[in-house]
């Protein structure tokens, strides 16, 4: 095949290139928000194991808490890919102003679990300062997590419509402030004092925060597009196309709900190991967020070119978009098998620069062997968030809530029998982990072969 061959092949319709164009900034964009995950969290391991312990449980907690309804929210870019594929634009703009709807009715909710979520730290049974502390950056975070709401539902429309460099450079300048802010708010900067933990809460929802007006620019600002897609008139209340939108967008929600509190879970136990095991968690964490989180990118991806070649009726390119999505996946995570594995030391430099060389020195071997583990399961990892793409973008939410239910908590009893019988360790729990993962990809691996996906929609059939 010669240059020019190759060039065509790689932008046609059976070539990477579409896949690429649509996903890569879409993992860009989740790569911002995994460096914004691993900057807090490595600033405020400098500062005290303490300070980086309770800002990852207070994550976890969070991510729990509003997880559900950003995935429900979220999902309203599989019915836009839909719909454009079927060639239905003027519903477009229905379909986001409902999730704009559900997302408001979604608030007060939201507000009450500042006042209940912090009790979870006191059932753990963690100290009273890290209590403290993860109250303070939980309730910090969750007035930000009002902001991630709204961007769920706006950036769903974007990327559904394949405005994914957008979504990118959202998530970029948002990064960016939250890094700044870090280093004035956890340090102190002149007039104003360290702040620590608090000071890492207040720039993450600030950073949130900023995403909501710049999406609602983009949205609105084209009044060609706007008129086109009905973004310019209010729609009226759709039970039908409401009660779709919930049917297929709350098992997304759930699933990520059903993993997020298994993860907490076994959080909450390696945070009664003591601070040196959850610090050690913490920092491998950060790591793993790096190899992680740009593959959820790909993955959400992978489900909106799913969900409109499906409406195109092309099952064959729809097929072919998910054995590209598998092999940059390989790539991606391949690499940081290879330097998780092979080169820890070098993975973990970036921790000893603002701490003292002793003080990490006592981490680092309880660090390592974690970072290898990562390095088994993180390629696994990536083949199964492409799986769980392509599933959930045709629609298959309900296998997948159900799949993540029963294995996630599944693994999780198994860890709690195995540390009933011969005691907790922090290697136990990250074994549990690498399990988790395998079974996932099995799972949904199966599924995705299995073929059932083909024939789903989320949309209504226009005959």
């Amino acid at each position: 095949m010669t240059q020019g061959g190759v060039c065509q092949w790689w932008k046609s319709e059976w070539g990477p290139g579409p896949l690429i164009s649509l996903a890569l900034p879409l993992m860009a964009s989740t790569a911002f928000v995994s460096l914004t995950l691993f900057t807090d969290r490595t600033l405020l391991y400098w500062q005290s194991e303490k300070a980086a312990s309770a800002a990852m449980g207070a994550g976890s907690v969070y991510w729990c808490i509003i997880c559900l309804p950003t995935g429900l929210l979220g999902y309203v870019s599989v019915f836009v890919s839909q719909y454009v594929g079927a060639k239905q634009r003027d519903r477009i703009g229905v379909a986001y102003q409902h999730a704009m709807r559900l997302a408001w009715i979604i608030v007060p909710l939201l507000l009450l679990c500042l006042v209940f979520a912090p009790s979870l730290f006191a059932l753990a049974g963690h100290a009273p300062e890290l209590r403290e502390m993860e109250t303070t950056y939980l309730r910090v975070l969750l007035v930000g997590g009002l902001a991630v709401l709204i961007y769920s539902a706006q950036g769903g429309l974007l990327t559904g419509l394949g405005r994914t460099k957008a979504v990118m450079l959202i998530d970029a300048l948002a990064t960016v402030v939250n890094l700044v802010l870090d280093f004035i708010l956890i340090f102190g900067w002149g007039p104003i004092p360290a702040m620590g933990v608090l000071g890492a809460a207040v720039a993450t929802a600030i950073s949130f925060w900023i995403k909501v007006p710049m999406a609602h620019w983009l949205i609105h600002s084209d009044s060609a597009m706007g008129s086109e897609l009905c973004f310019n008139r209010a729609s009226p209340w759709e039970p039908a196309l409401l009660k779709r939108l919930v049917v297929f967008g709350a098992p997304a929600g759930l699933q990520m709900l059903a993993e997020a509190g298994a993860f907490t879970i076994i959080m909450l136990q390696v945070g009664k190991l003591g601070e040196l095991p959850m610090a050690a968690t913490t920092l491998a964490l950060g790591l793993n967020v790096l190899a992680f989180v740009p593959m959820m990118g790909l993955g959400i991806g992978v489900g909106v070119l799913v969900g409109q070649r499906l409406t195109e009726n092309r099952i064959d390119l729809a097929e072919r978009t998910v054995t590209c999505a598998s092999v940059l996946a390989g790539c991606y995570t391949g690499i940081f098998a290879i330097l998780l594995g092979l080169f820890p030391d070098f993975m973990v430099a970036i921790y000893s620069w603002g701490t003292d060389a002793e003080r990490f020195e006592q981490m680092r071997p309880m660090l390592v062997p974690l970072l290898r583990i990562i390095a088994l399961y993180c390629v696994i990892d990536g083949f199964q968030i492409v799986y769980v793409g392509a599933i959930k973008g045709a629609g298959d939410t309900w296998f997948v809530l159900l799949a993540t239910t029963v294995l996630s908590f599944g693994v999780v009893l198994l860890g709690v029998a195995y540390e009933i019988r011969f005691g907790s360790s922090v290697m136990l729990w990250w074994w549990v982990i690498a399990l988790w993962v395998l079974a996932m990809a099995i799972a949904f691996g199966g599924r995705f072969f299995q073929g059932k996906w083909k024939s789903m929609r989320v949309i209504e059939v226009q005959y």
